[in-house]
């Protein structure tokens, strides 16, 4: 296993953050309960009820993208997990995201390299406590209509929004429910990321060794923890 320290920014520093992008609108759904919502509030407490800071959810989900330059789709199939402490694993195609609640790794298949880093020192966007709380407090969503038994919020970025990397969120949940079936996120370039959840469990109980990630043995490591 070849192994380099590197605290340095490196050539696949634009392939993790396009990760760690993907891992932040998944956790955009996650994280609904903590958004002020403008929405009526029977369906704001429904999810409130299911995306709390101590639920457990394992979820699968397709993951569909509209390229606009290259008027081009593309489909992957992933999977998440998440528990409280930090702690989630992300399979997505090719690609998984690990993190133990202190440590974080990102592993692509296809280059066949492993990146390493402190879970503190990850972006401010894309860390999941941050997500969870102050970040995604500042969107407010409207009620933008119902799609037979789904109830339809909007986000759309303003002068405020800071540097948010999305133009237009819309998120479809269940009205018995609240549980999140579609998350349709638009960026600033016009390009369309669509999660259509197919199955989302609550407070199952997910054994230990998800939340953790061995290196394989033929794997190049960058590891830029300090």
């Amino acid at each position: 296993m070849a192994s380099i320290r590197s605290d340095a920014a490196h050539p696949v520093k634009k392939d993790r953050n396009k990760m760690f992008k993907k891992i932040a609108a998944l956790l955009l759904v996650i994280s609904a309960c903590f958004v002020v919502f403008s929405a009526e509030p029977e369906i704001q407490s429904l999810i409130k009820k299911k995306y709390n800071q101590n639920a457990t959810i394992e979820t699968q989900f397709d993951l569909h993208i509209w390229w606009s330059v290259r008027e081009r789709k593309e489909s992957k199939q992933g999977k998440l997990y998440l528990a409280p402490g930090d702690r989630f694993r992300l399979e997505l195609g090719s690609e998984t995201v690990v993190s133990d609640g202190k440590d974080c790794w990102q592993y692509s298949k296809k280059s066949g390299q492993v990146i390493i880093k402190n879970l503190q020192d990850l972006d401010f966007s894309y860390h999941p406590s941050k997500l969870l709380s102050s970040w995604l407090s500042d969107y407010s969503f409207t009620l933008k209509g119902t799609d037979g038994s789904s109830t339809i919020l909007f986000w759309k970025a303003d002068s405020l929004s800071g540097n948010s990397s999305w133009d237009t969120i819309e998120v479809h949940a269940s009205n018995k429910t609240g549980v999140v079936n579609e998350l349709k996120l638009t960026d600033r370039n016009g390009n369309i990321h669509t999660y259509r959840f197919k199955k989302t469990s609550f407070n199952s109980k997910i054994p230990g060794e998800v939340f953790k990630f061995e290196v394989p043995g033929d794997a190049q490591v960058l590891d830029s923890r300090k």
